[in-house]
């Protein structure tokens, strides 16, 4: 049986066609358990509505204490021997569960498939046969995984439970997405990754990477330093997670510092120690264009050498996207 957790949060405009979406899954032999994290508007009568229409889906209802909470109380709840994740404003096809539990062997803890931001991609319909993108165990993924193959998103895939009992989602955090997403991989046997798009991720104003400067966006660095202490008993890998993290570490300067902002230098600072990280494996460093970036002047990375090597890549792709329209 496949749990099928939800964390349900102020979503009332979208929440019957997530729910709608689960139910009519191809796969019956499912639980679904909401997870009502203290919403104040119609999002509790709306699930108890399911529940007493299908007696597949459970609700359980706790005060706000973030998505994090809502997930680990879906999982301690959930009976099933595999795992998956549905926001509660996102969509599922109808085969989406019965897709990846083709890829569900013996030897699988994790299948992994791909999600959209347009709802156009999501509605069409996929003719072709699914391909596998990536087929490792633990070690080949985690080196993988700085070359963006895979997602630390928690939803798109199905999870052996095992695998996320042993790797709690992070409370209290945000961006706690980055110590789960690659901390399970520790833990794996092996994964599939799938050319399969059955996923509709929708995004929002409000969304963790659309969100204005806090403090609480400095959470990326705890999360990113309990990852680094997660793997600190591999000397292999570890430089592969600092591989990643730089990248963490450049991107979240480039989408919310800006000039005058007090915490430049911390940002400055963790990209220093995730770039020395990397100085364990010469060869994982040489294979990140922003190490190499890095190295030419540390000083200037995030003002100047990054932001303009980014504004040249984007202007690169940008023409070949319009020589593949005309």
């Amino acid at each position: 049986m496949i749990s099928l957790i939800v964390p349900v949060y102020n979503v009332e405009t979208y929440l019957e066609e997530c729910l709608d979406s689960i139910q009519n899954q191809s796969y019956t032999d499912l639980e679904v358990i909401l997870v009502n994290d203290g919403s104040t508007d119609d999002s509790q009568a709306i699930c108890e509505l399911y529940c007493q229409a299908d007696k597949r889906f459970r609700l359980i209802n706790q005060s706000n204490q973030g998505q994090s909470v809502a997930r680990n109380t879906g999982v301690t709840a959930s009976r099933g021997e595999f795992i998956a994740f549905v926001d509660s404003d996102d969509i599922i096809k109808a085969n989406y569960l019965e897709e990846l539990m083709k890829y569900m062997s013996d030897d699988i803890d994790i299948v992994e498939s791909i999600f959209t931001v347009l709802k156009k991609d999501f509605l069409v319909e996929n003719s072709k046969e699914t391909e596998i993108l990536f087929e490792g165990n633990s070690q080949e993924a985690v080196k993988i995984f700085p070359n963006h193959v895979l997602s630390v998103n928690p939803v798109t895939k199905l999870y052996r439970r095992e695998i996320v009992e042993v790797v709690p989602y992070l409370e209290g955090f945000i961006f706690e997405d980055i110590y789960s997403g690659i901390g399970m991989l520790k833990y794996i046997r092996k994964m599939i990754k799938i050319d399969y798009v059955g996923y509709y991720y929708r995004q929002h104003a409000t969304s963790t990477m659309h969100r204005t400067f806090t403090e609480k966006n400095l959470d990326v660095f705890v999360v990113c330093d309990k990852l680094i202490e997660l793997y600190s008993d591999s000397e292999e890998l570890l430089p592969y997670i600092g591989k990643y993290l730089v990248h963490v570490a450049t991107m979240h300067y480039q989408d919310y510092i800006q000039k005058g902002n007090p915490y430049a230098e911390v940002y400055n600072q963790k990209l220093e120690e995730y770039v020395t990280i990397t100085k364990k494996n010469s060869e994982v460093a040489k294979s990140s264009r922003m190490i190499r970036l890095y190295k030419l002047c540390p000083r200037y990375y995030n003002t100047i050498l990054f932001p303009f090597y980014h504004s040249i890549w984007k202007w690169k792709n940008s023409v070949k996207e319009d020589k593949i329209e005309e």
